[in-house]
């Protein structure tokens, strides 16, 4: 096993934080592009004051950043922290999928989910909309891969019909939630885009899974919220972009154990505690 080598797992440490690294760099230009229609792929990053070309050695991701003291090697426009920020945090989300599931099947697709949720949440927090994409290719390969993703279940028939279902649980609870609320309070309360992002993330960690997102995201987004308000920062009847808060829940969820696992280890110590207090 390569876990056996000296030193190779500290290899594999590196090399999936420099993927990440680089799939941040790509999820900037994603961010950047897709709303305003530009293609991903050509032309090459410029500067967005002096138009300039970024040259390939300054376009490093983080390390360009540091050498060049976060300002444009032409104009010395400064250059925003969001952009290595977003290449950090791709680095950090791939290494920690890394660390709890090793070199499997299911962390090459939440690496995937990772880097498009890190995406969605860019383009929601900036412009309030989901492109289709992104949910489109998450259901899709959600469903493709299903039957090698051990974590939704033992036999292959299990691990896709748990997709299938997550697929469908997780956009229709959000549509439910949504049509309530829009019932309630007379204003549109959950966005297509969240319906879908639910949905496609749902195809990829399950029905179980995505439920404690959606809660997760919920609790969240009050927190977050509330405390925004108290500060005046957003009105009462202000719009928060959900989606930053479902993609950061989706993630968490990849760390934790699945809902019922949780439940039946505090019934467990629950029955524990209480035959010790009462004795058998």
């Amino acid at each position: 096993m390569y876990t056996d080598i000296p030193g190779f797992n500290l290899v594999l440490y590196i090399f999936f934080f420099l993927i990440g690294l680089t799939f941040g760099s790509f999820a900037n230009v994603c961010i950047y592009r897709i709303p305003l229609d530009l293609s991903i792929i050509r032309p090459r990053s410029s500067c967005t004051k002096c138009k300039k070309q970024v040259a390939w050695h300054d376009n490093i991701p983080l390390l360009s950043y540091i050498m060049l003291g976060g300002k444009c090697r032409y104009c010395e426009e400064k250059i925003s922290l969001i952009y290595p920020l977003v290449e950090l945090i791709t680095g950090l989300s791939f290494i920690v999928l890394f660390y709890f599931y090793g070199l499997t099947v299911p962390l090459f697709l939440f690496c995937f989910l990772s880097f498009c949720l890190i995406v969605i949440s860019g383009i929601d927090f900036y412009y309030q909309i989901i492109p289709d994409i992104f949910p489109l290719m998450l259901a899709v390969a959600g469903l493709l891969f299903s039957i090698f993703n051990e974590t939704l279940g033992v036999s292959y028939l299990q691990r896709f019909l748990n997709a299938l279902i997550g697929l469908v649980v997780g956009g229709g609870f959000l549509l439910l939630i949504g049509i309530v609320g829009q019932f309630m309070f007379k204003k549109e309360a959950m966005g297509g885009g969240d319906v879908k992002l639910m949905a496609g993330v749902g195809a990829i960690i399950g029905w179980e899974k995505v439920l404690l997102a959606i809660f997760i995201a919920s609790f969240l987004g009050s927190i977050v919220g509330l405390f925004l308000i108290l500060f005046k920062k957003v009105e009462r009847r202000g719009y928060l972009p959900f989606g930053p808060f479902l993609a950061a829940a989706s993630y968490i969820t990849l760390l934790l154990p699945a809902p019922s696992i949780l439940m039946n280890a505090f019934f467990a110590w629950e029955m524990n505690l209480i035959h010790k207090i009462f004795g058998a």
